[in-house]
Order: structure tokens, then sequence, then C-alpha cells
């Protein structure tokens, strides 16, 4: 079999070419009997490239024997169990797409950069944004003995340009929708800011009409938020709730869904989910 690289000299300095591909490549010397040295390290490194590996997974083996034989899918597994329950959803949605597909089964320690850059391709920006978290839950967890890709030469996401509606915008669908209920939804999330999910899961004691406070506690990270209430708001949840400032909570009772307990009654009104 004959040598895969071959020497040749180009003015002072000595060159390697590949005779696959043609492509020539500096040894970053002068010296022809230091060149001939990195030219045979080259050589016995093409005739022995499974020979290599398969020393390099001895070494591996020897510091974790789980680590050699270690998958993406295991990765996978253990980056949704983090979080929250809806963040769970959410990753186990992103881990079924086409691109992470073809990584699941594929073992960490011969993973190439190649492999995961076409992972890259296959996506968007939630692809690059995924398969970063698995890259550095690898790494962190010791389950990569190096970064596939280093950090600064990751691919930078590209996002689509997002914005959000303007007045005009956001009156014509509110003149145009005719269901009721519906609309005075889109006004609120209008007023309030909040998430299509939050808003819609909003009830009569989120209320604090003494200090005229609105709180609610975000469903996707627990945390609580508050709004003060305005003119404009107070005028839309009294219509909302069916309410008025100055009747009788009794009043208020007969015209809303409500739960008793504990001697306390709770109002409660739910939005049609957009």
């Amino acid at each position: 079999m004959s040598d895969r690289y071959r020497l040749v000299r180009r003015g002072n300095r000595f060159y390697a070419v590949d005779r696959q591909t043609c492509e020539r490549e500096s040894l970053g010397t002068e010296d022809r009997s230091t060149a001939r040295k990195l030219l045979a390290a080259r050589n016995e490194i093409a005739r022995c490239a499974n020979l290599n590996l398969a020393i390099g997974r001895t070494y591996l083996s020897a510091h974790d024997p789980a680590l050699i034989g270690r998958k993406w899918s295991q990765v996978m597994e253990e980056f949704c169990q983090r979080g929250k329950e809806h963040t769970h959803k959410r990753r186990l949605r992103a881990m079924k797409s086409k691109p992470f597909q073809q990584l699941r089964e594929k073992k960490l320690v011969e993973t190439t950069a190649d492999e995961a850059r076409e992972v890259l391709r296959m996506g968007g920006s939630s692809t690059n944004h995924f398969l970063r978290c698995l890259h550095n839950l690898a790494l962190g967890l010791g389950w990569l003995p190096a970064p596939i890709i280093p950090p600064k030469l990751w691919p930078a996401p590209k996002h689509k340009e997002r914005r959000g509606i303007t007045q005009a915008e956001h009156e014509t669908i509110i003149r145009s929708e005719g269901n009721e209920e519906r609309r005075r939804y889109y006004e609120l999330l209008w007023e309030v800011g909040a998430a299509q999910s939050d808003a819609a899961r909003l009830k009569a004691e989120s209320i604090d009409w003494k200090n005229r406070i609105l709180s609610y506690q975000r469903q996707k990270t627990g945390e609580w938020a508050s709004i003060r209430i305005g003119p404009r708001l107070e005028r839309l949840l009294t219509r909302i709730f069916h309410i008025e400032l100055k009747k009788e909570a009794a009043e208020a009772s007969q015209r809303l869904v409500f739960n008793e307990s504990n001697e306390t009654t709770h109002h409660r009104f739910f939005f049609d989910r957009v």
C-alpha cells in the first residue's frame, strides 16, 4: 500500500501533499530531516487510523468504562428530565425532531465536528440552541473528553425578525372580532401583557381591588407578576368579571361561577383558549 502523503518543496519550505485530495499543507519546517519525520508520522496515522481509535478508546475506558459506549440518547434523556414539567414537554418535542434523530444513536466520543455541524444545518435557531445545551451538558457531566465544537467557533443562531402588533393592528382585531368573550380576552392581553395561558387562567381572586393590584403566577417560570390597575384596566376587568365596584359580593356571586371552601367564596371566570 502506497503512502497517502508525499513530500514536496517550494522555496525553502517543505509541504505534505495528499494523494487522494491533492491538497497541500505546510509542514512548518525548512529542515529536510524534520520534514521527513513529520511526513512519516502523517502516513503512519493514515495507515493506522482504526488502530489509533482503538488505542484511544482503551485509554478513555480506563478513566470511565461507560465513556466509550455512551450515546447522545442518554444525554437527551438527562436533558429532558431537568427543569419544570412544561419544560420537559418542550424539550421532548425538540428531541423528536429530524435533526436530532440522526444523532440519537451516535456515540459521543465518535461524534465529529462535521456531524454536529450537519445537525445544525438541518435545523434552525431552535436546533442550534438545544444542540448547544446537549453539548454543554455532556461536557459538564464529563461524558465528553473535549468540546466537539469550541465555543468561539459555534455558529451564531439566526433568529427571525419578531415584533409586537401596533395599536392600529390591535384596534383592527378588536373591531373585527365578533365573539365578545374573545374580544375582551384580546383587550386583556393588550392591557396586561401577560402570556396567553396566564391571561386565560386569571380569576377574580387575582384582583386586589383595595390596593388596585392585579397579580398572577406565571405558568412558565412560577414567578409572580403584578400590575397596577389603571382606569382602562379597571373598566375592562369590571366588564370581564361582571361586577361593579360598589356592588355587594353577594350580587357578584350570582353572575360568576364559584366554589366554596373554608367559608370563603372564590370567584372564577374562564376564557376560551385562543
